[in-house]
């Protein structure tokens, strides 16, 4: 069962909007590292990749243009919400090579054959990582690709020159990550994650966005990360709601690391890539 604060691609109700725009800031300053990554990894034209964990579609869209017309993707995703949205994101962008399928990362039962397995901050989302990259990993051709970002939350948000509004953001989001149990160092984990599964020993990379400047979007992707937690800080007495202003936080933090000319580092993920060895059978999973 996902914890509250593990809702990434599944909002419901009146908290999709909220969702949904967090995830279009993620992507933005993501984006240009996954798909550093997914180069890297060997993810190119002609291929037929397996997105895992879609959400409104950013890595499925980065994919698409690596694999161009000849190629395809199919994404999961894991409600019919964000199948829709994925689905009109891809349509917008005129994309033809994409689908969507509403299935569960952990327990998705599907047919035909992969070149890459691809995601992006999904593993720390699964009750059983290890069983859900061994599963999926069945799909791939011999020599497929298996490539996944997963952030560090152990390592802190950091501004030079210090920022006392930034700082006061970071605890307030690490107290309620400790106090919500959440997995914080997914991305270290990879590499064990990889070979516990049975894939090869994965290469690594590590990447962190880093901006400045009026603006930089990174401002309100945390303001709107902390939105998210808001339900958790009466509940554990991290702070009041009008100590956060949450309301106005991007525009004063923005205000802030412009006064002292700040460059911001945001969480750093590790990327991992690897290639299976051998076939698989090809019965369904």
């Amino acid at each position: 069962m996902l914890h509250p604060l593990k809702s990434k691609g599944c909002p419901k109700g009146s908290r999709a909007q909220a969702e949904a725009y967090r995830l279009e800031l993620e992507a933005s300053l993501y984006d240009p590292l996954t798909r550093e990554l997914l180069i890297e990894a060997g993810v190119r034209e002609g291929m037929r990749v397996l997105d895992v964990g879609s959400g409104r579609g950013a890595v499925a869209l980065l994919a698409s243009d690596l694999v161009g017309p000849t190629g395809c993707v199919v994404g999961l995703a894991c409600s019919e919400t964000m199948v829709r949205m994925a689905a009109e994101n891809v349509s917008d962008a005129g994309k033809t090579n994409v689908r969507f399928v509403r299935a569960d990362a952990g327990t998705a039962r599907l047919r035909g054959r992969f070149d890459a397995l691809v995601g992006r901050f999904i593993l720390r989302e699964l009750d059983d990582a290890v069983e859900a990259l061994r599963r999926l990993s069945r799909l791939l051709v011999p020599g497929g690709i298996v490539a996944f970002h997963e952030k560090v939350l152990a390592i802190p948000v950091t501004s030079f020159p210090c920022l006392p509004l930034l700082e006061d953001v970071r605890s307030w989001m690490e107290q309620a990550r400790r106090h919500a149990g959440v997995e914080i160092a997914m991305g270290a984990r990879l590499p064990q994650l990889y070979t516990s599964a049975g894939l090869p020993s994965p290469s690594l990379r590590l990447d962190a966005p880093v901006g400045a400047g009026p603006d930089w979007k990174g401002y309100g992707y945390l303001a709107e990360t902390l939105r998210g937690m808001m339900p958790l800080m009466p509940l554990y007495e991290i702070a009041r709601e009008d100590q956060i202003g949450i309301d106005d936080l991007e525009t004063r933090m923005r205000e802030e690391a412009l006064s002292r000319a700040a460059l911001v580092v945001l969480t750093p993920c590790i990327g991992a890539w690897t290639r299976v060895r051998d076939a698989a059978p090809r019965s369904r999973i």
